[in-house]
């Protein structure tokens, strides 16, 4: 990884506040050069206003184990564990982390290109270069994070056609990236969906088997099953620690990927 030391300061607005989390998440990740620590990490949210350094210990202290925000305004996925963990990885350089998602949305309908998500995505990661590039910013897209396919399990025809269509999504990203062998790390979806939930994921074990022989078949694709992550009440949406959980998993994962 050949990068040279910059400093730079990314969009900032308010801080992001802790509550529970939104399980459908789409990343990528930058690295720059940073010249102090307080710059190491930023995480650019959709809405293009949230940035956090916040620790990853306090999450839970804030949150407790079983909270449901009465608004979406405030949430937080891996994101913030996993920059943790690649910032202590790499204390020489900025972690920048672009992310999209959104609740209840399917890969065949909302992430495959040309869709309304995967639209949104490349718009949030082109505007998020923009800003590096117009800074003179160096910088290098390093990787990708993708924790979806709850809502692809509720139709038996999504579900079957999810191990097809999961590739076209990352072959294009890496195309979108100029990336070809672009390291992804992504959850497996919870068994605990198919206990008593809000919605009807009754084709769970065919978006597993999808997800694991899309990570067999890709030797830069990676997976980790999820299954012994605590969910809140409603079997779906992973708890606090569970997301950090998942987070430095995920972020071990990268470091090692990363050259």
């Amino acid at each position: 990884m050949e990068i040279r030391k910059e400093k730079y300061k990314m969009t900032i607005g308010k801080p992001l506040v802790y509550y529970w989390l939104t399980f459908l998440s789409l990343l990528i990740i930058i690295i720059t050069g940073c010249d102090r620590k307080n710059e190491q990490i930023n995480i650019i949210f959709q809405g293009g206003n949230n940035v956090t350094e916040y620790a990853v210990e306090e999450i839970t202290e804030i949150l407790g184990e079983d909270s449901f925000s009465e608004s979406r305004e405030y949430l937080f996925g891996p994101e913030i564990a996993f920059s943790h963990q690649l910032a202590k990885a790499f204390p020489d350089y900025s972690i920048a982390v672009v992310k999209t998602s959104e609740g209840g949305t399917r890969l065949w309908k909302d992430w495959l290109p040309e869709q309304v998500m995967y639209n949104r995505f490349i718009t949030n990661m082109e505007n998020a270069l923009q800003q590096l590039n117009d800074s003179g910013v160096v910088y290098e897209i390093c990787g990708m994070l993708w924790m979806q396919g709850e809502s692809d399990a509720e139709n038996i025809e999504k579900a079957k056609a999810y191990e097809n269509n999961l590739p076209v999504l990352f072959d294009d990203v890496r195309k979108q990236t100029g990336k070809k062998e672009l390291p992804i790390v992504m959850g497996r979806i919870s068994s605990s969906l198919l206990r008593e939930t809000p919605w009807n994921f009754d084709h769970t074990k065919i978006v597993h088997k999808a997800q694991e022989n899309v990570a067999a078949q890709d030797e830069h694709v990676f997976i980790i099953n999820t299954d012994i992550l605590k969910t809140l009440w409603d079997n779906t949406h992973f708890a606090a620690k569970a997301q950090i959980w998942l987070g430095k998993k995920m972020g071990k994962i990268m470091v090692s990927q990363i050259k």
